[in-house]
């Protein structure tokens, strides 16, 4: 075995410990506070079957209080005895703060009549900010809001039997949007926006009795 090589050698075959990352204890307290609204409205006509809803969520408060050793870590960089250049995040009101979008909008509309349908969606993100890592003076970076809008168009047909099969063509971001440019890995957010720009897919769906 190759473990026993290792051992014979002298040498420890998992090799030495360096570092434990213990970072994620759960041991902080958060407050969250906010609230959401949806509104939803539907329509029957001679033209179509029209619907409508709007939906988003505001958060008013996000806080984190650090509590078991990461208290600790806190108390000692207020004490000095931690450098203010090494990083103890995670604390304080975390709204808008990376990924805590403050608020969040979602609308959509949809028309269907007989054999055909047509859908509008569209999504906004609030505007949020993160530390500039590459910096490492503690900057902050203010990311714009991003709104991205697609739209589908479905052919709806009978077949094998009494199924019923949707087809759909589909473009996401109509607008071609690029996800706010961030300092991270791919050059934005990852957690929180898209950056496929503008792109179509084809759906087909079936529904049996």
């Amino acid at each position: 075995m190759p473990a026993a090589i290792y051992t014979a050698a002298g040498i420890c075959p998992a090799g030495e410990v360096q570092q434990i990352n213990d970072r994620y204890q759960n041991l902080d307290v958060r407050t969250v506070q906010g609230y959401d609204l949806a509104i939803r409205y539907r329509l029957e006509t001679d033209f179509g079957r029209f619907r409508f809803s709007y939906s988003a969520s505001f958060l008013n408060e996000l806080s984190q209080d650090a509590g078991g050793t990461a208290g600790e870590l806190v108390a000692a960089q207020r004490d000095g005895a931690i450098p203010a250049s090494v990083p103890v995040r995670g604390f304080a009101d975390l709204v808008q703060n990376d990924g805590n979008q403050k608020q969040k909008h979602r609308l959509s509309l949809s028309w269907r009549k007989d054999a055909f349908g047509i859908g509008l969606t569209g999504a906004k993100i609030g505007k949020v900010y993160h530390e500039r890592l590459t910096l490492g003076d503690g900057s902050l970076w203010w990311l714009a809001p991003m709104t991205t809008w697609n739209m589908t168009f479905d052919r709806y047909v009978k077949g094998f039997g009494d199924a019923d099969i949707r087809l759909r063509f589909g473009v996401r971001n109509i607008g071609d949007e690029r996800a706010p440019l961030a300092d991270r890995y791919f050059g934005y957010l990852s957690d929180v926006h898209s950056d496929y720009g503008r792109n179509y897919y084809f759906d087909v769906r079936m529904t049996l009795d």
